[in-house]
């Protein structure tokens, strides 16, 4: 068997695993885990799933044996005259009892409805297993963007701390400057500026990071561990193929929303054609028992009655209804079948800015990294600079912020990578378990930490 994009990637991103000497410590599937019982979207659409399946045996029953039973019991008080011809009236003062047993069965033998709701409830079945995959799909991305999303609002926080310290001790530096006539007061005015904003900057980190955990507890619930970050070197692969054609094709064939439109279509295709019946005669077969008892009346006797018949029913005029009916099926199978189109097109490009997202990512958490590598060297050189004279405090604010502020892109950078290969695979509708697990395996260990 020919392996798929998505098989190929994944078979690149575990070998780079396997390089790895740091073990998993589990925590991204632990939460995912959590969220399988706890996350509501997936529960009602669990629930939902279930709804549906019993679309099936409903249309089924239609088609087979239906079995009524009724018993009638009646007493009956007369009083009064009656008068036979021309003779007198004689008083009536009677009273009778009348009880009557009837089972009845039923059994369709040609009903074009009812057949095509059978067919049509298979395709309502296939679509709500689709929906329900498409869920468990959407949990383990939405996992992964919360899990990720805290990860980067506690990186922000570490470096906002971190920066507002650097700021301090700068603002300290300056004032000894300041006071040994090295530093103008401006300088000291510009540190604590640069303090201050570390400050805000740091409160605004604090409740970016609450909200991104509660975020992670609405998907998740509540439970023990901390967030285990990622490790400092983690495997960089470009998207394999290198074209996106072949993720296309695979898009176009598993994407689960194209294939629960594509379900939707045959159901209303085959609602055109249940319209449509309401056109044709049905035919039944019928078999009926009585049982009869009648006392004290009139008429007074026991009687059995079996009937065993076939029955016709052939619709004539339903005041145009029938034809409405079957209009607005088209109508609708018109209306899904343009909607799919549209569709298509989305998880095309979709698909594109993923597999973009995928080459970029690389290219961009490499580029970073090194521009982490040459702001620290230009911090260095402004702090020598400082010392001998040839820089100012603020060049050194400049170089700090710039250090500061290309370790938060490299962070993130790094989480927007991981996630841009779960979202190409959510469009080629390969995601799964499996993949989660691959990336949690790039976290580090409790032993590490």
């Amino acid at each position: 068997m020919i392996p798929t994009p998505p098989q190929l990637f994944a078979a690149m991103l575990i070998s780079g695993l396997a390089l790895s000497s740091t073990a998993s410590a589990n925590e991204l599937m632990r939460v995912y885990e959590r969220a399988l019982g706890q996350d509501m979207q997936l529960q009602a659409a669990r629930h939902a799933r279930d709804a549906a399946l019993e679309a099936r045996p409903q249309a089924r029953a239609a088609l087979l044996p239906q079995i009524n039973g009724s018993y009638g019991y009646q007493e009956l008080d007369e009083s009064g005259t009656e008068g036979f011809g021309a003779g007198p009236e004689v008083p009536v003062d009677r009273q009778s009892t009348q009880k009557g047993l009837t089972v009845r069965l039923d059994q369709v033998l040609f009903d074009w409805a009812a057949f095509r709701r059978y067919a049509q409830a298979g395709d309502q079945v296939a679509l709500a297993r689709a929906e329900y995959h498409k869920a468990e799909q959407s949990l383990v991305l939405r996992t992964a963007q919360a899990y990720f999303n805290a990860l980067s609002a506690s990186d922000n926080l570490r470096f906002s701390i971190a920066e507002k310290d650097a700021f301090e001790r700068q603002l300290d530096q300056g004032r000894t400057r300041f006071e040994l006539g090295l530093a103008a007061i401006t300088e000291i005015q510009e540190a604590q500026a640069r303090f201050d904003l570390g400050s805000a900057q740091e409160i605004l980190a604090q409740q970016q990071l609450a909200n991104a955990r509660e975020a992670l507890f609405e998907i998740a619930g509540r439970g023990e561990g901390a967030l285990v970050p990622l490790q400092d070197e983690i495997p960089l692969h470009p998207a394999q193929p290198g074209h996106v054609e072949p993720w296309l094709v695979t898009a176009r064939a598993n994407n689960l929303d194209l294939v629960a439109a594509q379900l939707r279509i045959e159901a209303a295709e085959k609602g055109i054609d249940v319209a449509r019946g309401a056109h044709l005669p049905s035919i039944g077969a019928l078999a009926q028992y009585q049982d009869l008892e009648a006392s004290g009346g009139r008429f007074s006797g026991e009687s059995e009655i079996e009937t065993v018949g076939i029955q016709v029913d052939v619709p004539i005029f339903a005041g145009l209804a029938t034809r409405s009916r079957l209009n607005q099926a088209r109508a609708t199978q018109r209306q899904l079948a343009a909607q799919g189109e549209g569709l298509e097109r989305a998880v095309e490009r979709r698909t594109r800015d993923a597999f973009l997202g995928v080459m970029a990512g690389v290219a961009r958490v490499k580029a970073l990294s090194q521009a982490v590598v040459s702001s620290r060297t230009a911090l260095e050189a402004s702090e020598i600079g400082l010392e001998v004279g040839t820089r100012t405090t603020v060049d050194v604010l400049n170089a700090q912020s710039a250090l500061f502020s290309a370790q938060r892109d490299y962070s993130r950078a790094r989480y927007d990578y991981l996630l841009a290969v779960l979202s190409l695979k959510a469009a080629a509708g390969t995601l799964g378990q499996k993949d989660l697990r691959e990336i949690d395996g790039l976290l580090l260990s409790a032993k590490a930490e």
